[in-house]
């Protein structure tokens, strides 16, 4: 299995950094985790968008799912099978559709094809077994465990989660967001901090540790020193159009 960041960025993207976005290859199987401003541009790097086999979205936070929109006019455009599969939380396609005119929805709609993702539930898509699990944020909110024999988690947005850290336990590697420093220790906007990733990592017992989602205006190397100084694995900065293999 392979792993590309196609998006790194808290909330808003910067020059070289998109919002959340993750693509999951395995074999001819390929997995879009997020799909956040920014992430389109990167994935027509890697893979037209026909190939796609899914689009999760953890949840309905812009900067999770607003590239949907110019998604939808290449698919509509363009020439290859649709619909799409979109998973995405209860009330996604309403949500969604709501700013676009009737006509724009009836083309979304024969564009993408909705499914439901909810805490426990889990599916097959092509070579990969997806798992979701429910983490605490500010709107409901999707884990979510990939596995073909390895296994990645990635925990989309939340605040500290035993059930992330259940979820995590000795993965290959966990896709963990640190939008926080030690600095913002007395915000709760749930949020994890980058110490508090590596609490996790080592809780779980995971072979590596990918910061993502750090706030853009932080130095990520002071995010990595702070992950470091409760993991005593290995922490990766995650980054736009990074390969790993798993």
């Amino acid at each position: 299995m392979k792993l590309i960041v196609l998006g790194s960025s808290a909330t808003y993207p910067i020059p070289g950094r998109a919002c959340s976005g993750y693509l999951v290859r395995e074999a001819d199987t390929n997995i879009l985790l997020d799909l956040g401003t920014g992430v389109l541009s990167n994935l027509f790097r890697w893979v037209d968008p026909f190939d796609l086999d899914a689009v999760i979205i953890t949840h309905l936070h812009t900067d999770h799912f607003l590239d949907i929109y110019p998604l939808r006019y290449y698919l509509q455009f363009g020439e290859g099978a649709l619909p799409l599969r979109i998973l995405a939380p209860a009330g996604a396609e309403e949500f969604l559709t709501r700013i676009v005119s009737d006509e724009g929805r009836k083309k979304f709609l024969e564009v993408f094809e909705f499914g439901t993702i909810w805490g426990g539930s889990s599916l097959e898509i092509g070579d990969c077994r997806l798992e979701f699990f429910e983490v605490p944020h500010l709107i409901p909110t999707y884990g979510v465990a990939v596995e073909d024999g390895s296994r990645i988690v990635y925990s989309s947005d939340c605040s500290y989660s035993a059930r992330l850290v259940d979820a995590a336990r000795r993965v290959d590697m966990l896709i963990c967001e640190a939008m926080l420093q030690e600095k913002d220790a007395h915000l709760q906007v749930g949020h994890l901090s980058a110490g508090l990733a590596g609490k996790i990592a080592r809780e779980a017992d995971v072979k590596r540790l990918l910061l993502t989602h750090i706030w853009p205006a932080y130095d990520c190397s002071v995010s990595k020193k702070e992950a470091e100084a409760f993991f005593g694995g290995e922490v990766i900065l995650a980054e736009e159009n990074k390969s790993y293999e798993i």
